[in-house]
């Protein structure tokens, strides 16, 4: 599902394009400011920009040029979205600017999608064609460094292709516009069999046959590689032009069979080359998006995430609870070719059983109480995608076997549909538990378990990379600077002290736990250098905080634990406490920045189009 940023300082306008692009493949993320917007751009990734130019403080040109300033952002398409009358003058510099297009407000809902759509189009073929240029100079520099090996074999096809240029003049057949033969000399019969005018080119024979096929499908070029004598293949090269004016096709033709030998020996050399590089990693550099570390363990998770991005295989990641699955998840998407194609998470468990088949499956009409329209589920909305399954062991035997024919034909079948569907989605699946056991236990289904094992990427648990812990807590320290607006008064690092504690502290929640610990921190209000004191007394203690701890000193306190008896009185409704719970956040957060909106809701963590929807909602 691409995400798209939309940035405006009107709270209408936002609600307005959020309501635009709603029920598309796309997820929209607000902004109400220029600078709130490079805030989200520097710590989230987007696919399009949608750009706002008046704005107060910093206006979209501004936002524009720092964000085509940023590595990180400079390839982000950006559509300006306006309301102002503009000239051209202005239109120019916001193209100049790197803007990829320029909408006048009011804009019809149709047309902003149809735009959204063919610049995503655009970026994707832009991405796709900067892989192929740096396959292109790795293939290059290749060459350059097996230039001495390659030397006989570069001379041998040299010498033969010029053996090819001055071979004569080639096999000449020529088409009428019904694509039968018209003519043809000694040289083209000689290659694909006798040429009888009127006949169809491909009733000829074989070879005449694939040339059919190439004029056909519109090629200007291409080779037909047929069996030939002993187990050599001949190989005739196809030249094609079509004549303007007369409508006829003039092929030419020549048996290049030498040719094209030695420059198979040429790319089984270079392919044999570049195994061997692999094996010794000297030309990765691949690192995964958002992955933090370069352990021995998180190099080698990095290498084969690297081999597995540009595939469609499914792929099973397992690990701890907080070892960064979803973020291997994302990277195999992500960073791979169909980055720009819908990315669906989903936690197998946090989703009641009974719904669990409707949501990923979709469901008609009518199939059940409540089912006033049609609804498609995740595996339609993430089709031509990937479908992330987080502990895959929560879900049902009956939705396993669902899963099984979704595997096995690419087959979904939706709750009362008569006929099955069929989509192209790539499984990501991952779990902290033992599959093999939950087999052999008949918890879980062997046949799916063969079916999502097809690769198996283990992350290593942070006690085992702790060579990775002080990266870690430098990027969790910079999140932490940022989300507590702490730019006069950072944080600037980790004491020798406390650094030794949480490197001698187990991490049973790996990296999740370690993020928490840094968060409650800046929670607590640590000074510019996280000092031991800052620490929760369990990882001082070295005990992790679910085992049983010696009684705390006189004057800590304990913590508070809320105990719920089991008894028959109504449980009460979770909306009513939720929403009681927010609009009492809401209050506290508005007395706290005296009345101020926008503050209350940067308090809150909201954007400002949500959290004015919230005062609407709750009479504030």
């Amino acid at each position: 599902m691409a995400r798209i940023l939309v940035v405006d300082d009107s709270v209408e306008n936002l609600s307005l394009i959020e309501l635009f692009l709603r029920d598309t493949e796309f997820e929209v993320v607000t902004a109400g400011g220029g600078r709130e917007a490079l805030e989200r751009a520097e710590k989230e990734r987007f696919e399009l920009i949608l750009l706002d130019v008046v704005m107060p403080g910093i206006d979209g040109f501004e936002v524009c040029r720092r964000l085509k300033n940023d590595p990180r952002t400079a390839f982000v398409p950006v559509i300006f979205l306006t309301g102002r009358l503009a000239d051209e003058s202005e239109k120019v510099a916001a193209y100049q600017l790197g803007a990829v297009d320029y909408i006048q407000k009011p804009v019809n809902r149709e047309e902003l999608v149809a735009r959204i759509r063919v610049m995503l189009h655009l970026e994707q073929a832009r991405s796709r064609l900067d892989r192929e240029n740096a396959l292109l100079r790795t293939r290059v520099e290749q060459l350059g460094r097996n230039l001495d090996e390659s030397t006989k074999e570069i001379a041998d096809l040299q010498s033969l292709r010029e053996a090819f240029s001055s071979g004569g003049d080639p096999g000449v057949l020529v088409l009428d516009a019904a694509r039968r033969v018209k003519s043809g000399d000694a040289g083209a019969a000689d290659l694909v069999g006798s040429l009888v005018p009127g006949t169809a080119l491909s009733d000829v024979g074989h070879v005449a046959a694939r040339i059919a096929r190439l004029v056909e499908d519109g090629a200007q070029v291409g080779e037909v590689t047929m069996p030939g004598e002993g187990s050599v293949a001949r190989t005739i090269r196809v030249m094609i032009r079509v004549s303007p004016q007369g409508g006829d096709t003039t092929v030419l033709l020549r048996d290049v069979t030498e040719i094209a030998a030695a420059e198979k020996r040429v790319r089984d050399r270079e392919i044999s080359d570049r195994v061997l590089a692999d094996d010794g990693d000297e030309f990765r550099s691949y690192s995964m998006t958002e992955f933090i570390g370069g352990s021995e363990g998180v190099a080698r998770l990095s290498n084969a995430v690297d081999r597995l991005r540009q595939s469609r295989s499914t792929v099973m990641v397992h690990g701890e609870s907080g070892t960064g699955k979803e973020l291997v998840a994302r990277a195999l998407h992500f960073d791979g070719i169909n980055r720009n194609a819908p990315f669906i998470p989903l936690h197998c468990g946090a989703i009641a059983p009974e719904l669990v088949e409707s949501e990923l499956f979709g469901h008609e009409k009518g199939a059940f109480t409540g089912a006033q329209q049609s609804r498609d589920g995740l595996f339609r909305a993430a089709d031509g995608g990937t479908i992330f399954l987080d502990e895959i062991a929560e879900m049902s035997m009956a939705v396993q076997i669902k899963l099984l024919r979704v595997l096995q034909r690419g087959e979904i079948r939706p709750v009362g549909a008569n006929q099955p569907r069929i989509v192209d989605v790539r499984i990501i699946a991952a779990t902290n538990q033992d599959l093999a056991q939950l087999v052999r236990e008949e918890k879980f289904r062997e046949d799916l378990f063969y079916r999502l094992n097809v690769v198996q990427l283990q992350l290593p648990p942070l006690r085992e990379r702790v060579d990775d812990l002080p990266a870690l807590v430098e990027h969790f320290l910079g999140l932490g600077n940022l989300r507590h607006g702490r730019k006069d008064r950072p944080v600037r690092g980790v004491s020798r002290g406390a650094m030794e504690y949480l490197l001698a502290y187990p991490w049973p929640g790996n990296v999740r736990e370690l993020e928490h610990t840094v968060e409650g921190a800046f929670a607590l209000g640590c000074g510019e250098v996280l000092q031991e004191e800052d620490l929760p007394q369990h990882i001082v203690l070295g005990r992790p905080a679910l085992e049983p701890h010696e009684p705390v000193e006189p004057g800590v306190a304990e913590p508070v634990v809320a105990v719920i008896e089991d008894d028959d009185r109504d449980m009460p409704d979770f909306r009513d406490l939720r929403r009681k719970s927010e609009r009492q956040a809401i209050m506290q957060a508005l007395h706290r920045t005296r009345g101020d909106k926008i503050a209350a809701a940067s308090v809150l963590g909201m954007s400002r189009s949500t959290f004015y929807r919230r005062l609407k909602d709750y009479g504030l």
